[in-house]
């Protein structure tokens, strides 16, 4: 995200009439329900999607729908996304990340299990300033994981706690290490594997 001032003037045109369209995904599967919005502020589009929701029982997504200079329909997405496009980008892993976080906040909220739609936990991995591993899990009782808290292999621990170590050996303003983040996809690979079936691995530490 990034910010900067800029002349108010430099807009020629303006519109009141936006067009959403909320998606709610149903179930393991991610069923998808669209519904369309027209004549509605995006307060109240907003409002309307947490309602269909089942106040975030479900996961859901807000777009605006436009069309291109062709004519062609598209979507600008304003919260969330299309929860089964898998994300190529870390900004698409944060929009999945807004979903995914006020899903499992609800169920806490309710009293709950921690789990995903299809019934997976969700591991977050980022460094922090903290000895240990880069393992947490949010609106659990531990949060903060160690590598036999999963079960990893020996091997796969260690190397978590390593590439951890790594980024807290440098001065805080000081840049990543060479190639660190690159291992830490490689990582995050390893430890999909070794979780499959178990939880999903979001990988928060993904700068673009």
């Amino acid at each position: 995200m990034r910010g900067y001032l800029v002349d108010e003037r430099d807009s020629t045109w303006e519109r009141d009439d936006a067009h959403y369209r909320i998606y709610i995904f149903e179930g393991a599967g991610n069923e998808v329900t669209t519904f369309d919005l027209e004549g509605a502020t995006v307060e109240e589009a907003l409002e309307q999607a947490s309602a269909m929701s089942g106040a975030d029982e479900r996961l859901w997504s807000l777009a605006l729908v436009e069309n291109d200079a062709r004519g062609l329909r598209g979507l600008i997405w304003l919260s969330a996304m299309d929860y089964n496009d898998p994300p190529g980008s870390a900004r698409e892993w944060q929009r999945r990340r807004q979903m995914q976080d006020r899903y499992l906040l609800a169920r806490s909220r309710r009293g709950e299990s921690n789990v995903l739609p299809n019934g997976l936990r969700l591991i977050r991995v980022f460094p922090e300033w903290v000895s240990g591993w880069p393992l947490w899990e949010s609106f659990s009782d531990e949060y903060h994981l160690t590598g036999s808290d999963l079960g990893l292999s020996s091997d796969l621990s260690t190397a978590l706690f390593a590439w951890n170590d790594a980024w807290q050996s440098r001065d805080v303003d000081a840049p990543l290490p060479e190639a660190w983040e690159e291992h830490g996809r490689v990582l995050v690979a390893r430890l999909r594997s070794e979780l499959e079936g178990v939880a999903e691995v979001r990988p928060e530490f993904l700068q673009n």
